[in-house]
This record gives C-alpha cells, structure tokens and sequence, in this order.
C-alpha cells in the first residue's frame, strides 16, 4: 500500500497536464456551466414564497454625539 501523498501527486500532475493541454476548453466550458447555472437560479419558480425580511443597517466607525464641555483656561493671556 502506497502512502497518501502518492495518490495526491498523481492527481495533481494528471490535473496540471490536463491544464496545460486544453486549459482554453475547460476555461470556456466551465464559464458556460456558470452562466447556465446563474441564468437556472433566477429563473426558476420558488416553491416556498420568500418571507419578509428586516435588515438594520448600523453605522460602524462613528462615534456618538456628546455635549461639549467647556474646559476652564488655566493660561490666559490678555495682552492681544
């Protein structure tokens, strides 16, 4: 019995040659499943309705409004 990591070449070199070879082929082939798939998805009739959802939107980074306070002037200089 081989270890794993034998079986785990052999498929990544089949995978690699197979990519160098007609790479271009599965490229467009596999952009074409997607484009199938994606046009399936938002055409097809739902068999449960979609329920309303409520979404909250919180803003993130801001930080809450506080009165200002005064602050005493320890240094003042009055010859302006």
């Amino acid at each position: 019995m081989q270890h794993p990591v034998f079986y785990v070449a052999r498929v990544t070199k089949f995978l690699d040659k197979m990519i160098q070879e007609h790479g271009e082929y599965l490229f467009m082939g596999l952009v074409v499943v997607c484009a199938v798939v994606l046009v399936w998805m938002f055409t097809r009739t739902r068999k449960n309705p979609v329920h309303e959802m409520s979404v909250v939107i919180l803003p993130l980074g801001l930080l809450p409004k506080r009165e200002s306070e005064t602050e005493t002037i320890l240094f003042r200089d009055d010859t302006l």
